[in-house]
């Protein structure tokens, strides 16, 4: 997918960039953007059921022609579609924070709020908190169906609030979901407001814990790889979703051939010093350029990604 993006950057200076996102990529971000407690392997399911729940939204066809398709009418359900759409547009602004701003961590907000006591009740908040190696910024996320972005201005408020000192705010809106996807990033700068690096060792050590727990070689086969000169876990899935399949689900053994295919989990060499610690503004991001092999290898800037065997 190409998505048409219209950037407002730091400097206020408004362009159009047009940048690629593979359904892999689409993959991660959907399934871990926002989430508040860490991805645990509890969740793995839960996350596995969500892209078969959505997979009539996320056919390879629509995908490769730079838009989302919708279930045929037999299966159409307009409140399902809007909470595509949200969660849609919530992966994309979490994708483009990496992007366009190099973000090295996202967090969910309220959870940033929770970490730091600040109030929750009848509080208006944006939904993803950024950090990027010198700066600390808010993400409004929208997911719209129509073909315009609605009121940027109201988009632009709502990433003002919440009461965690920013250095930026940015509303990101992709819309047009179902026809062209296109999508607005605006994030003027405020260089007033000092980095909380507390708070990103807090967020990433909650984060990377979670994680971590994926290095259990009882559930899990586990094996060393390499991206780009740097050292990964790689961690196969393929197994305990087999089981679940098999035998948890359907009570006996069936002849999965899909499954064959190979999911594996990316982690970082280093995950359990973050685990331990968090990770600071010192982290570079892990920038992976073009991805490889058509897209069989998708790794975030935090490090952690997905393979497809």
């Amino acid at each position: 997918m190409e998505l048409l993006v219209d950037h407002i950057n730091q400097q206020r200076v408004q362009h159009t960039l047009r940048i690629n996102m593979s359904r892999l990529a689409f993959a991660k971000h959907m399934a871990f953007a926002g989430q508040r407690y860490s991805p645990i392997p509890a969740k793995l399911f839960r996350t596995l059921g969500m892209f078969l729940h959505y997979s009539q939204y996320m056919r390879h066809d629509a995908f490769s022609a730079s838009r989302f398709s919708l279930p045929p009418a037999v299966l159409s359900d307009p409140t399902e579609q809007g909470q595509f759409s949200n969660m849609a547009g919530k992966a994309i602004a979490d994708f483009l924070s990496k992007r366009i701003d190099h973000s090295i961590a996202t967090m969910n907000y309220e959870a940033a709020m929770r970490e730091m006591g600040l109030p929750l009740y009848q509080v208006r908040r944006p939904d993803l908190l950024a950090f990027t190696q010198s700066a600390q910024f808010a993400i409004e996320a929208k997911g719209r169906a129509p073909g315009d972005p609605g009121n940027m201005a109201n988009h632009k408020a709502q990433s003002l609030t919440g009461g965690i000192p920013v250095q930026f705010t940015v509303a990101c809106v992709t819309y047009d979901l179902y026809n062209s996807v296109k999508c607005n990033y605006h994030d003027p700068f405020n260089d007033n407001v000092p980095y909380n690096s507390e708070l990103l060792a807090a967020l990433t050590k909650d984060y990377y814990s979670g994680l971590a727990q994926y290095l259990n070689e009882d559930s899990f086969e586990i094996r060393e790889t390499q991206h780009q000169g740097e050292k990964f876990h790689e961690v196969d899935l393929s197994r305990p979703m087999r089981y679940f399949l098999e035998k948890e689900f359907l009570g006996h053994p069936m002849p999965f051939r899909w499954w064959r295919l190979g999911l594996s989990l990316l982690l970082p060499w280093d995950i359990r010093a973050y685990a331990k610690y968090g990770i600071t503004r010192a982290t570079k991001p892990f920038l992976q350029g073009a991805e490889p092999s058509g897209g069989v290898v998708y790794i975030d800037n935090d490090r952690v990604g997905l393979r497809i065997k």
